[in-house]
């Protein structure tokens, strides 16, 4: 059933139709078609209902389980199992929450995107609440050929990450920091807030010396340089001269 106004149109759907995407294909008597921009209509289940999973059960810690082909799969519960393997043929999509403070969890060994598409914000609308995926495992676990272990994997499909824009997302240090530095210069003021985690990145031939750090303070004495002051020592050398 359809309602429209001079502004606005009203659609109530039936069942879903078939496996394929339903795309939308909106005509006004008398002047043609509208626009849409490539939006199209999502017909979606949602991991929170025990109709998703055949009335069953929704996977548990240690199971894998497939999005197959013309699904589309919200997550919506605030906390994911830790599972083996996700295999995403149709659609895996995170929503963000009315509270910004919101935080869900999304927790497994390896995820790979064949032919598929994996959503958590859009460019046009960015997760603005909080979510966290990890991907676990160690260095010796089985390996996906070509992709590795511990590893979100895309082949022949569509991986979207959006949050909200940071000014700037990454920025250089102005001094070398050294083992033992519990503090860092930036070259350039950051939006970034305590509580929140930064990386920095090796400046050796080991990329394992990369390094995350958890923001306790931020001194701002130097409006144009702030100093990240954190808690854990740093265990490497960070170069930051010419």
């Amino acid at each position: 059933m359809t309602r429209a106004s001079s502004t606005s149109i009203t659609c109530e759907t039936g069942p879903r139709p078939g496996l394929p995407d339903t795309s939308l294909d909106i005509t006004i008597a008398g002047k043609g078609r509208v626009s849409t921009g490539d939006h199209t209509y999502t017909y979606a289940r949602f991991w929170s209902d025990p109709d998703t999973w055949g009335g069953l059960f929704a996977p548990v810690d240690g199971e894998s389980f497939v999005v197959s082909k013309g699904v589309n799969l919200v997550f919506d519960i605030d906390h994911s199992p830790q599972l083996q393997a996700v295999l995403v043929e149709g659609s895996l999509i995170f929503l963000p929450d009315d509270d910004e403070n919101h935080h869900r969890t999304f927790d497994a060994r390896y995820i790979f995107v064949k032919g598929g598409r994996m959503e958590v914000g859009t460019e046009e609308n960015p997760y603005d609440s909080k979510i966290t995926i990890t991907l676990h495992g160690t260095i010796d676990d089985p390996f996906l050929p070509i992709y590795g272990n511990k590893v979100l994997g895309v082949r022949f499909g569509k991986l979207d990450m959006h949050g909200p824009k940071r000014e700037p997302t990454w920025t250089r240090m102005e001094t070398t920091s050294e083992p033992g530095a519990t503090q860092i210069q930036l070259m350039e003021e950051v939006d970034w807030q305590e509580g929140e985690s930064f990386a920095v990145a090796s400046t050796s031939f080991n990329p394992r010396e990369a390094e995350e750090r958890v923001i306790s303070r931020i001194d701002r004495s130097d409006s144009s340089r702030p100093i990240l002051i954190f808690d854990v020592p740093l265990q490497f050398k960070h170069f930051a001269q010419e």
